[in-house]
């Protein structure tokens, strides 16, 4: 489990074809220092496991399906990723509850930076899953692992407005329209969702 928290920035230094889909190598000596051999840690908001550790770089190993769901497989060496150790029991619980398990891909259709803002508006490149229809006003967002609050919403997008810590410790401040993001829905809005529409098909 994750708090959508981003920890540290960090760079692929490296990306190799697989039997079972790709390795990448990462470097972030923040947390390659924190890791052991086969903890969880969300890259880009996707949970996955270490598997390898130096001293400045671990590995990661992602499956030919989460190639599919997520953005991970158009990574290239140089690219940066934001970055989160699992959490663990006693650490403060800052975000919201994230599961690094990605709903969609989301698509940046409009940048904002008008009035000293930062807004970012998103719809979903594919919508397959109903994603947008548990985004609401207020409520929880996790984009590329990072924690958000929904700014607005409407069947067909949402916006976030960032804050300059965002800005400053993510990937997100560099976002152009057209930039595709992982998206990941408030876990309890989902399992609601799911709850809900197993009541109504009983009946």
């Amino acid at each position: 489990m994750f708090t959508g928290l981003v920890q540290s920035v960090g760079t692929i230094a490296n990306r190799t074809t697989t039997a079972s889909g790709m390795r990448l190598a990462i470097e972030s000596a923040e947390i390659a220092q924190r890791l052991r051999r086969g903890d969880s840690v969300s890259v880009d908001g996707v949970c996955l496991t270490a598997v390898d550790i130096r001293d400045s770089q671990f590995e990661v190993d992602v499956i030919v399906h989460t190639l599919s769901m997520t953005t991970l497989g158009s990574l290239s060496v140089g690219d940066c990723v934001n970055l989160e150790p699992a959490l663990r029991m006693g650490d403060p619980m800052g975000g919201h509850i994230v599961q690094g398990h990605v709903d969609s891909i989301g698509q940046v259709c409009n940048v904002d930076r008008s009035d000293g803002q930062w807004r970012l508006r998103v719809k979903a490149a594919d919508d397959k899953h109903g994603t947008l229809a548990l985004v609401t006003s207020q409520g929880s967002i996790t984009m590329d692992g990072v924690s958000l609050t929904v700014a607005n919403s409407t069947a067909d997008w949402f916006e976030v407005a960032l804050i300059p810590e965002t800005l400053a410790r993510t990937t997100l401040g560099r976002t152009v329209v057209g930039d595709l993001v992982n998206l990941e829905v408030d876990s309890v809005a989902r399992m609601i969702d799911q709850a809900v529409r197993r009541h109504l098909a009983a009946r």
